[in-house]
């Protein structure tokens, strides 16, 4: 069989300008000058072989082409076939049976590249066959590392598995060298999405990973990267795996590690074209790129013919142009290899290649007419969800709002109906209040008087008394009689003004004329007490108030002060006037108010005392409170250091111009 030269194209070489799917005289001469080149870069590494001094036919030197085409594999696709075809040839013609093998399980390798299944496996199975006889367990595991991969990727896990266990179980006869890494390699990437196997893959990879940084295996440590990236990506940790693909592409392509850098470009490829961004273009130029670079032309073919297509669909037929002469140039190359004596692999190959291509062009447009269909059906359905969502929204405000209307409707309501029902209490309460203060009232002022005629009765019916004395408490029962009638006055006076439509009229009084007068009511008391009666009362002093009001606050302080005051003790009555206020106040000398009754003595319903007479002076206490108040004054109580108590009010001066009082 003739000899490949290895070829290498670039799109910087294609010429740019219109379709020819003939090539010029000057095309033709271009790749011929090309050929020679390269042909002279592998004679000048042919020639390093031979400065080497070593025999060109020894076995030695089979076994250092066969170390050329396996370094080659991951750089250079051609020259991997350059050099397998001579260590073939080389061993056998030496019947070299262990270079025979090499060689073989090398263009396994070229043609597993190459998408070439059928001369893959017969490559590979012919090398196996060849390294079992000879007992080479090297060569032996790692055929059943590569036959494990061939089957893991047609999709029989079972055989895949069976192989991979085969090739693991001879590599726990080798040493711990560069095949045992390259079979743990194997290992994991059939088994890096099973879960079951995930602590023995995690274990293969360390180990593998350990010895080929310790033999400096920069492609085997390239691919263990490929591995763990992929790991990233099962765990939907892309933003990572992104960043590594990018830096393993940009690293493997410095070294001339194209096909490291091929695979890291078509991972980025189909990471984007599912997450549908705008750089699918970009990683699939640089995997055309990369592909070129080393001569991987089936893994260069469906990228090209989908950037021709895009390209052409896009309007850009300059773009597409050296793409599908790309595509002309890799046909030229499949004919070429069938005038070297391979056309009965190439023909089944082509073929089946041709099937792949348009497989892989309906499933394009399979997938973009699904595409369509399901951003019509989506499409459809957000609508239906936003419009249903729309006559949701509009139903529920709806409610939403009359329910808001009828609530607000109802505390509204409510509202009213709890201060008519508190307006009602607060009536009921006051005509409540209003009656035992009647009440109280009226059992407290008529009980004295009443008494006292009741006694000058009895004594008159017995005749215990003299004339004179009789004409004497005659006197007092007048005095008496006409006190309790003044007394029903004034209650009646205080009725009229708890009641509605009551209206005050207030005037000028004179205190110096009004007190004298309820003293000599009261004359009766103070004389049986021997009390000393002190006024001291301006004549020119005068309030504007209420008469009848005002005399009875006269008459409740001064009664009540008598009522508390010791015999023989002194009572004063002391009128000031400052500014626009006139104060007068009733001192007496008697024990004073209890403190625990002083802070409420004006309130009602207060327990002020044990007694009756002092529960009825508190009643008519809140009465004069009432008065005091309706006259826009103030009363105040107050306990003497000494002994006694004062009670005093304060009124405004008589002034035409003064504000009636609300």
């Amino acid at each position: 069989m003739k000899q490949k030269e290895p070829t290498t194209y670039h799109l910087s070489s294609l010429p740019a300008g219109r379709f020819n799917t003939r090539q010029s005289p000057g095309r033709r001469q271009y790749n011929i000058w090309k050929s020679l080149i390269l042909t002279g870069v592998i004679i000048c590494q042919t020639g390093m072989l031979h400065a080497s001094h070593l025999p060109p036919d020894s076995m030695v030197y089979t076994d250092q082409l066969h170390q050329r085409a396996v370094a080659a594999l991951q750089k250079n696709l051609d020259t991997t076939w350059y050099y397998a075809i001579r260590s073939r040839d080389l061993a056998t013609r030496r019947q070299y049976a262990k270079g025979i093998a090499d060689a073989w399980q090398v263009l396994g390798s070229y043609y597993e590249l190459c998408h070439n299944k059928y001369l893959s496996v017969r490559y590979y199975t012919d090398a196996l066959q060849a390294y079992t006889q000879q007992q080479y367990l090297p060569g032996t595991g790692r055929l059943y590392a590569h036959l494990g991969t061939y089957y893991q990727q047609s999709g029989q896990s079972a055989m895949a598995a069976t192989y991979a266990h085969k090739a693991m179980a001879t590599s726990r006869q080798l040493p711990d060298d560069l095949t045992r890494a390259f079979i743990l390699t194997r290992y994991a990437s059939i088994f890096l999405n099973d879960p079951g196997k995930k602590d023995s893959v995690q274990w293969a990879l360390t180990s593998a990973r350990n010895s080929c940084t310790r033999y400096r295996d920069t492609a085997g440590l390239l691919q263990l990267e490929q591995l763990q990236i992929q790991q990233l990506l099962a765990q939907h940790d892309t933003a990572t795996a992104i960043h590594q693909l990018n830096d393993l592409h940009t690293r493997a392509t410095a070294t001339g590690y194209y096909y490291p850098a091929v695979q890291a470009a078509r991972l980025l490829t189909a990471i984007s074209a599912r997450r549908q961004q705008p750089d699918t273009i970009q990683y699939m130029t640089l995997m055309v790129q990369a592909a070129q670079a080393g001569g991987y032309r089936e893994q260069m073919m469906p990228v090209a013919i989908q950037l021709a297509d895009w390209y052409t669909r896009q309007g850009k037929p300059d773009s597409a142009l050296p793409y599908n002469q790309l595509l002309l140039n890799i046909l030229d190359k499949k004919e070429a290899d069938k005038t070297n004596g391979e056309m009965d692999y190439l023909s089944y190959y082509l073929q089946q290649h041709n099937l792949h291509s348009l497989q892989l062009q309906q499933d394009i447009q399979q997938s973009r007419l699904h595409r369509l269909q399901l951003e019509n059906r989506n499409r459809f359905l957000l609508t239906a969800c936003l419009i249903i969502l729309l006559v949701l929204a509009a139903l529920a405000e709806i409610y939403f709002f009359r329910a808001y209307r009828r609530t607000h409707k109802d505390a509204r309501l409510l509202g009213i109906k709890n201060r008519e029902i508190l307006e009602k209490n607060t009536l009921l309460l006051s005509h409540d209040d209003f009656k035992n203060k009647l009440v109280s009232v009226i059992a407290h002022d008529s009980r004295a008087p009443l008494s006292n005629v009741i006694n000058i009765t009895t004594f008159l019916r017995k005749e215990m008394l003299s004339p004179d004395e009789a004409a004497e408490w005659m006197m007092e029962v007048e005095h008496a009689t006409g006190y309790t009638l003044q007394i029903f006055d004034n209650i009646l006076t205080w009725i009229s003004s708890q009641v509605a439509g009551f209206v005050y009229e207030p005037e000028s009084c004179k205190p110096a004329d009004m007190v004298p007068e309820v003293v000599r009511f009261l004359s009766g008391m103070i004389n049986a007490k021997h009390l000393q009666v002190i006024i001291n009362i301006p004549g020119t002093t005068t309030v504007w108030a209420n008469r009848e009001m005002l005399q009875f606050i006269h008459r409740n302080f001064i009664h009540n002060a008598i009522k508390f005051s010791p015999v023989s003790s002194t009572l004063r009555i002391l009128a000031e006037t400052d500014k626009d206020r006139v104060t007068l106040s009733v001192t007496d000398e008697g024990p004073g108010i209890p403190p625990d009754l002083l802070p409420n003595l004006f309130e009602f319903n207060h327990k002020k005392g044990s007694k009756n007479e002092q529960q009825g002076a508190g009643l008519a206490l809140i009465i004069c409170r009432d008065f005091i108040s309706k006259m826009g004054g103030q009363l105040q109580v107050t306990n003497l250091p000494e002994k006694g108590a004062r009670f005093s009010y304060t009124l405004p001066p008589a002034n035409p111009h003064q504000l009636l009082p609300s």
